[in-house]
């Protein structure tokens, strides 16, 4: 062996040995052993996001979603549509958390997070806690197809249980809210369990600071997500199969998590921004998109027994459709309103890592006119405008850095729109479901909840 080649052999020899002597996770356990220790620790609530819970019907406990390998594979989910309908005669209630499936984890590495490293016991609401006893994390486990704000009075009502539970009317928790829980954890902030969609004038509730300490969103979408304009237009993929559209428009939360109104979202193919209300039900209507295509009315009308019951299953899925749209505004320009914490501290962690879709274009082909939003799909391109650059900003692949911050709206001065006023944040390299596996993610959770 010559010189060169000794020398390069012992070099790769170093690095080697290097990097198996590195630590590849931060040790959770010792870093915050001591913390643990405090009685005084607030309880923590645990809110998922978007599909974040399994579904199983009430009756018989049978589960619809995820279901099994082969229901992911090979089904539509259709019924997740009709037991919403029927759900006042055993439809589809939430189980527990969807934890997983096969080798990708969800939800489970952040329990076990909570439990095994932040000694939290997972609490029952109704269960008396002992003064000795008192680390609990609950879980908000929601209907994801109905509109946020029933989440949102689940959430105040389990305040309450909670303050009953442990025997004291002060009682103020912390919340860990993933993804669609964040706004679920931002409005009841603002507004508590009260619905204000319908007002002028957004009344604000200011009782918030009484309940809650301390709020981490984690990959929340404050100011909507484009990917939401592409579901909606063709329906949502799960592994092999997609959700189809007319299933979709039955669920009130993809309309909720769309662009904020105020956003500038749409742009020409020259690369130009235009006025375009995707908010405005006619706007669907006369592009003949979405439940509105002939394609999804063919569909809606041949799963019917005979045409009439199918052409009055199409007129109720387009009624939703609207009904959903308007609520969905409203929704999102209550969260904008101008805001004080009053004492609440907000946390704001995700992933900035990879080009996720920020705007869309406003394509046409030879079917017509249709919003795009990944660069690759434009059809009617113009030389010299860089795609990729116009609809792709830093995100965690499908909520922009920006919408996770609340950034971009001009509002009041002083005063941000789309989250609370952030007292800290952290962002990592991670895919936005896989946000709350992450080590270093949970390091930072931790810091921040056990903080005294």
């Amino acid at each position: 062996m010559n010189s060169y080649a000794r020398w390069f052999a012992l070099a790769v020899a170093a690095l080697l040995l290097a990097a198996c002597g590195a630590p590849t996770r931060p040790d959770l356990v010792r870093l915050y052993e001591a913390e643990t220790q405090h009685l005084t620790q607030p309880p923590v609530i645990l809110i998922h996001g978007l599909m974040g819970s399994t579904l199983v019907q009430k009756s018989t406990g049978e589960e619809f979603w995820p279901g099994s390998i082969g229901t992911m594979a090979f089904s539509d989910y259709r019924e997740l549509a009709r037991m919403k309908a029927a759900e006042d005669s055993g439809g589809l209630v939430p189980g527990d958390l969807f934890y997983g499936v096969a080798r990708v984890d969800y939800y489970k590495a952040l329990t076990d997070t909570l439990e095994n490293v932040g000694r939290f016991k997972r609490g029952r609401a109704g269960e008396a806690i002992h003064p000795d006893d008192r680390r609990r994390y609950y879980v908000l486990l929601y209907d994801w197809r109905k509109e946020n704000l029933a989440a949102v009075r689940q959430l105040h009502a389990l305040i309450e249980q909670i303050r009953i539970d442990y025997g004291d009317p002060n009682l103020a928790v912390d919340i860990l809210a993933h993804s669609n829980g964040g706004l679920i954890a931002n409005y009841y902030l603002r507004y508590g369990p009260n619905d204000v969609l319908d007002q002028a004038q957004f009344t604000p509730w200011d009782e918030g600071a009484h309940r809650v300490r301390r709020v981490v969103m984690l990959g929340t979408p404050s100011l909507g997500a484009v990917t939401s304009l592409e579901r909606l237009q063709h329906g949502f993929k799960i592994a092999l199969r997609t959700v189809p559209v007319e299933v979709l428009a039955t669920f009130a939360t993809p309309f909720e998590a769309l662009p904020h109104p105020d956003a500038q979202v749409v742009f020409s193919s020259e690369g130009l921004p235009i006025a375009f209300d995707f908010y405005d039900p006619e706007t669907w209507r006369s592009r003949r998109w979405s439940v509105f295509s002939p394609e999804v009315s063919a569909r809606v009308i041949a799963s019917a027994p005979d045409v009439a019951s199918g052409e009055a299953q199409l007129a109720a899925v387009q009624a939703q459709f609207v009904h959903h749209l308007l609520r969905a505004k409203r929704f999102q320009l209550s969260l904008s309103e101008p805001v004080r914490a009053n004492g609440v501290e907000v946390a704001a962690f995700g992933g900035d890592c990879t080009m996720t879709p920020a705007r869309a274009v406003l394509d046409r082909d030879k079917d017509g006119e249709r919003l795009v939003i990944h660069p690759e799909e434009v059809k009617n391109r113009v030389e010299g405008v860089d795609y990729e650059r116009l609809l792709l900003q830093p995100g965690d692949g499908l909520v922009t850095r920006d919408s996770q911050l609340g950034r971009g709206l001009d509002v009041a001065p002083g005063l941000p729109g789309g989250t609370f006023p952030i007292v800290q944040s952290f962002f990592l390299c991670e895919q936005h479901d896989q946000l709350s596996v992450n080590p270093y993610f949970q390091n930072n959770l931790l810091n921040f909840l056990l903080a005294r």
